[in-house]
Parts: structure tokens; sequence; C-alpha cells
């Protein structure tokens, strides 16, 4: 079995695998939204999974007796509250949107700030280039003959 999790992992994955973001989490937990994404990247770690349900289904099948239900998404893709579990009995069903989280910020962010930064660079380069190519002719335009 991976490292054992850490009770606030385990109490994350179980109510990230019932739907929940992480703004939601966090409240229920009395934490901050970062902190419930530190817990869960933690978690995936341990877990050798990348997202959160796969991690609930892992820590459902691993770590104690009672299933986790995890809403599948319709087409539409929002949760079906019949599908995360509920019975008719709690009341109208309601459909909710969630999405999982971003996946951890590795080399693909990274990534992309660097071309992005590369491109603002090149952008810079060829109006500076396109100035100083400009500003002599337009000068020559305007200067008055005595200046020439």
């Amino acid at each position: 079995m991976p490292e054992s999790l850490s009770p606030r992992e385990i109490e994350c994955v179980r109510l990230a695998g019932l739907g929940l973001e992480d703004k939601e989490i966090a409240a229920r937990l009395g934490i901050s939204p970062r902190t419930v994404g530190n817990h869960l990247h933690r978690a995936y770690v341990k877990l050798k999974v990348s997202d959160r349900r796969l991690a609930a289904r892992r820590l459902s099948n691993g770590y104690s007796g009672e299933p986790i239900l995890i809403p599948e998404p319709a087409e539409d893709g929002l949760v079906d509250a019949a599908s995360a579990g509920q019975s008719d009995d709690d009341g109208p069903v309601v459909r909710s949107a969630w999405s999982l989280p971003a996946p951890p910020r590795g080399v693909g962010a990274r990534l992309a700030v660097i071309v992005a930064g590369a491109a603002v660079a090149l952008l810079l380069a060829i109006g500076i280039v396109t100035a100083g190519m400009v500003v002599p002719s337009l000068f020559d335009r305007i200067a008055p003959e005595w200046a020439r």
C-alpha cells in the first residue's frame, strides 16, 4: 500500500470524491482552498494518481470498507444528485456542475510562461527595430531644411 495518508488528506480526498470543489472543502474544514489543494496534491502523490476521482476510488478501495460515491457527469457536464448518492427522499433532484482541480503546476505551465515571455520579448524587439527605422525617416520629412 502507498504511504499512509494524514487524517486531513483523507478528509480532503473523501470530500473531493463527493464532488466538492476546493473552496467548498475549505469552508467545511475551516482551512484555505490553497491548503486543500496542497493536501490533495500530497494525497495524489502518495496514492500514485493524478486526479480527485482516482484518488477517491483508491482511498475507497484501500483505506476502508465504505465506498465513496463518485458522481458521473451527464452528457451536459452536470452531475445529477441521484447519481451522487442522494435518494429521492432527500428532496428535489439538484443538478450541479463541478470540475476537477487543475493538475499540479509542472513542466507544462512553466513552458507556457517561458514561451509567452519569449513572444513578448520578440514583439518588443520588433517594435524597437521598427521604430529605429521609421523615426529617422519621419524626422527627415518634418525637419526644417536648415536642420538637415
